[in-house]
C-alpha cells in the first residue's frame, strides 16, 4: 500500500499522464506481493519518484512508502522509522515494542532471547531508562537492534538498541511538547501525569538544545505468598511455612533538565555536548504485609509488618546527572572520533520497620561515580574497513548502612572497578558474496572491595579476550545473518553488597563480594524475507550467578545469597516477526519461544499481536493482544499460569503535517495480567501470585513545532 501525493499540472494531457503513472506504479507494487501489499517500491528506505519535465507544465510526483523497512546489516537488524506507520505510534517505548527483534515481556521491554538491552541515543549510552520518556516516535529516524554485539562494545553487553534521531538542518526554532495523563482504573488515586518538552534552535551550523521532563509514577502491587522453608532444630528437620499477603505502594516525582549544543565545524568535523540534571521531588515506598507462620503444620504466630522507605538527595533534591561530549571527524580517508561520559548519582534512604510492636530503623547512603573515555578510528584497507579503538571505564561506589536491627551489623564499604579495553574490527566487503566482520576485544578489569567496618580488603585482576565474528549475505531476495561472540556478565552491586537485608523474622538476604564473573558463548542466526523477520539464538553460560540459601542461627533462619552455579546453563530462543500492509490494516505480529535445555524445564512462549488500522484524515485505531505462557524462563523459576493483556487505542492527528496528535489508550482491559511464580531455592520453595496495577487509561497530546 502506498500513500501518494502529487501536484496537479495545468495541462490536462499531463494530468492524465500523471494519473497513468500513479496507476502503473501502484499496480506493479501490489502485483509484486500478490496480496495487495507494496513490492519493489517499499523495499527502499525512502520511496521517492520524481518525474521531471517542462517546469511550466508540471511540478513533481512523490510516492511515499508507509511500511517500516527492516534489513540486516552485519549483526544488526536495522528498521527505518521515518516515513513509515511506526512514526505515528506515539511514545518511544511503544514504538520499540513493534521493532523486529524486540518484544514486551510483562512490563519489561526486551530484545528477544537476550533480556533488557543497553540503549544508545545518537551514539551516547544512556544510564537511566527515564531518558526514553523524553523522545517520541516522530523524532526517530531509525533503530538498530543488535542481539550479539561485536568487539566495539563492552564485553558484558548482551544486547544493544541504537536509536538515531532525525537531524534538523532548518534554521530557527523547532521541537515538540507532549503532555500525558494516566489513571488507574483499579486505584483511582493513582494518577500519573507527565510533561516533556524538547526544543531546538539552529543558527547556521550551531544547534542549541534544551529539554524538560516531569513525571509522576505510582505503583500498587498486591502479592500473596506461600513460602515453605526446611530448617534444622536440635538435629531434627522442621518445616516453617509462611503464608501471607503484601501490599506494595510506590509514589515518586522526578524532574529532568537537559541542555546541549551541536556544532558542525565544517563538513569534516562535528562537536557536541549534552548534560542532564535529575531532581528527585519525592520517592516513597510503603509495604504492608501480614504473615501467618506455622511449624510442622501447627500455628506459631501472625506477624504484621509495615515498612516505610523514603529516598532523597541533599541539595534541592538533585540526585545527580550526566554529561556527554562527542567529537567525530574525517582526515583524508580516515574517520576518527572520541567520547567522554560522566555519571554522578547520590541518595539517602531511610527505612522504618514496624513489626509486632517493635520498631526498627535503618539509614543508607550511596554515592556513585562513573567516567567513560573512548577513542576510535577507521580506515579503508583493501576491500574493507579497519576499525580500532580503546575505551576506559572508572567506577566507584561508596555505600554505608546503619541500623538497630537485632543481630545485623552496619556496613561501610567502598567498591572500585576499572576496565581498560582495546579492540580491532575489520569489515570485509565480499561483493555479491556478502559482508564479513571479524573482531577481537581485550579487557583488563581491576576490582577492589573495602569493608571499613570489617577491616577486610578484596582485590582482583582479570584479563579477558572477546572474539566476535559475523557474516551477512543476500540470497534469492532474502537476507541472512550469522554471528558469534564470547561475552561475560560482571556481578551487579546489589549482588556484591555484603550488607544483610531484613526480609522477615526467619529470612534474611545478603550479597556476595567474592562472586566471579560469568562467561557466555553466544550464537545468533537472523533471516529476513520481505515482511518476515526471524531469529535464532543459542547461549552457553558458565559460572552463572543464581540465588542460593544457607542456614543461620542453628538452622532457624534462612539466608538468601547469590553464588556461581557449578554447572553450565544452556538456553535457546527463537522468534518470528511479520509486518505486512493490507490496505488500511498494518498488523505487526511477533511470536517468540525461550527454552532452557534442562530436560525437566518447559519453554515459555510470548505472542504479541499488534493490529493498527490507519484511516483517512489521520485516524488510527488499535486492538492489541499479548500472551505469555507458563514454563521456566530462568533457572529454578517456574511461571505456573499464563499472562494475558488486551489493549485498545484510538488516535487522531490535526493541523498541517499532523503536527497535533491526540491519543486515548486503555490497557489491560480484561484485568488478566496476573503473575504466578514458583521459585525453588533448595531449602526454601516460594510461591508468589502478583496482581500488577496495569489496568489503566492514558490520554496523551503531542504538538510538533
Amino acid at each position: 500500500m502506498q500513500r501518494i501525493q502529487y501536484y496537479r499540472s495545468p495541462d490536462k494531457t499531463m494530468r492524465r499522464f500523471f494519473a497513468t503513472v500513479i496507476f502503473v506504479v501502484t499496480a506493479c507494487s501490489m502485483w509484486g506481493q500478490g496480496t495487495g501489499v507494496s513490492g519493489t517500491v517499499s523495499e527502499e528506505q525512502d520511496s521517492v519518484i520524481m518525474l521531471m519535465g517542462d517546469t511550466l507544465l508540471m511540478n513533481r510526483l512523490v510516492v511515499v512508502g508507509t511500511r517500516a523497512h527492516t534489513k540486516i546489516e552485519g549483526n544488526a537488524l536495522v528498521t527505518r522509522i521515518k516515513g513509515s506507520a511506526l512514526e505515528e505510534v506515539g511514545s518511544l517505548e511503544d514504538m520499540l515494542a513493534r521493532i523486529p527483534g524486540m518484544q514486551r515481556n510483562g512490563e519489561l521491554l526486551e530484545v528477544i532471547g537476550k533480556g533488557e538491552p543497553e540503549y544508545y541515543i545518537d551514539g551516547r549510552r544512556i544510564k537511566e531508562k527515564v531518558e526514553l520518556k523524553r523522545l517520541n516516535s516522530r523524532q526517530i529516524d531509525r533503530v538498530e537492534v543488535i542481539a550479539n554485539p561485536g568487539a566495539e562494545y563492552d564485553g558484558e553487553m548482551m544486547a544493544i538498541v541504537r536509536i538515531y534521531t532525525r537531524q534538523n538542518f532548518r534554521e530557527g526554532i523547532s521541537g515538540d511538547i507532549t503532555g500525558r495523563y494516566e489513571n488507574s482504573l483499579d486505584y483511582l488515586e493513582n494518577i500519573d501525569p507527565s510533561v516533556t518538552a524538547n526544543l531546538r534552535y539552529r543558527i547556521k551550523n550551531v544547534e542549541l538544545k534544551a529539554g524538560l521532563n516531569f513525571w509522576r509514577a505510582t505503583v500498587t502491587d498486591l502479592t500473596t505468598t506461600d513460602q515453605q522453608s526446611y530448617v534444622s532444630q536440635a538435629g531434627q528437620r522442621q518445616t516453617y511455612r509462611q503464608q501471607g499477603s503484601q501490599d506494595f505502594r510506590y509514589k515518586g516525582y522526578n524532574l529532568n533538565y537537559l541542555f546541549g549544543v551541536n556544532w558542525t565545524i565544517n563538513k569534516q568535523h562535528t562537536l557536541s555536548l549534552e548534560a542532564m540534571l535529575e531532581q528527585q521531588l519525592q520517592d516513597t515506598t510503603i509495604v504492608l504485609s501480614d504473615n501467618a507462620l506455622s511449624l510442622d503444620g501447627m500455628p506459631v504466630e501472625t506477624i504484621h509488618t509495615e515498612t516505610h522507605t523514603r529516598a532523597f538527595a541533599p541539595g534541592a533534591g538533585v540526585i545527580g546527572g550526566w554529561t556527554n561530549t562527542q567529537y567525530t571527524g574525517h582526515v583524508g580517508k580516515a574517520e576518527i572520533g572520541a567520547k567522554l561520559d560522566t555519571y554522578n548519582y547520590r541518595y539517602t534512604e531511610r527505612n522504618r520497620i514496624d513489626e509486632s510492636g517493635q520498631t526498627m530503623f535503618s539509614i543508607t547512603n550511596s554515592k556513585s561515580q562513573q567516567y567513560n573515555v573512548k577513542a576510535y578510528g577507521a580506515y579503508p584497507i583493501w576491500k574493507g574497513n579497519l576499525r580500532v579503538g580503546t575505551d576506559m571505564s572508572f567506577f566507584h561506589r561508596y555505600y554505608t548502612n546503619e541500623n538497630n536491627l537485632s543481630g545485623i551489623t552496619g556496613v561501610n564499604e567502598d567498591m572500585y572497578q576499572h576496565i581498560y579495553a582495546a579492540y580491532a574490527e575489520y569489515h570485509l566487503d565480499l561483493d555479491s558474496c556478502g559482508t564479513l566482520i571479524a573482531g577481537l576485544r581485550y579487557e583488563h578489569e581491576y576490582r577492589r572491595f573495602d569493608d571499613h567496618l570489617g577491616d577486610s580488603v578484596f582485590r582482583g585482576r582479570e584479563n579477558y579476550f572477546f572474539p566476535s565474528l559475523s557474516y551477512h549475505v543476500k540470497l534469492w531476495g532474502a537476507q541472512l545473518g550469522l554471528s558469534y561472540a564470547i561475552k561475560t556478565r560482571r556481578p551487579e552491586f546489589t549482588e556484591t553488597n555484603d550488607a544483610i537485608v531484613y526480609l522477615n523474622r526467619y529470612s534474611l538476604s545478603q550479597g556476595n563480594s567474592r562472586l566471579e564473573t560469568e562467561v557466555k558463548h553466544e550464537l545468533s542466526l537472523q533471516l529476513r524475507y520481505r515482511q518476515l523477520t526471524c531469529g535464532l539464538n543459542y547461549e552457553h553460560r558458565r559460572r552463572a550467578v543464581i540465588t542460593d540459601v544457607s542456614l543461620l542461627n542453628e538452622g532457624s533462619t534462612i539466608l538468601f545469597h547469590p553464588v556461581n552455579h557449578d554447572k553450565p546453563i544452556n538456553q535457546v530462543s527463537t522468534f518470528a516477526n511479520y509486518m505486512p500492509v493490507w490496505g488500511i490494516y498494518h498488523p505487526n505480529w511477533t511470536v517468540s519461544v525461550k527454552a532452557l535445555t534442562h530436560r525437566s524445564y518447559m519453554p515459555v512462549a510470548n505472542i504479541g499481536l499488534i493490529n493498527p488500522l490507519l484511516f483517512k484524515n489521520a485516524w488510527q485505531v488499535e486492538l492489541n493482544y499479548n500472551l505469555v505462557t507458563s514454563g521456566h524462563p530462568e533457572w529454578n523459576t517456574h511461571l505456573t499460569t499464563c499472562g494475558h493483556n488486551l489493549t485498545a487505542a484510538i488516535q487522531k492527528s490535526f493541523l498541517k503535517d499532523n503536527a497535533l496528535t491526540l491519543r486515548l489508550e486503555a490497557r489491560d482491559i480484561l484485568a488478566t495480567t496476573k503473575q504466578d511464580v514458583t521459585t525453588d531455592y533448595g531449602y526454601s520453595i516460594l510461591q508468589q501470585q502478583t496482581r500488577h496495577d496495569n489496568r489503566r487509561v492514558c490520554l496523551s497530546l503531542r504538538y510538533s513545532l
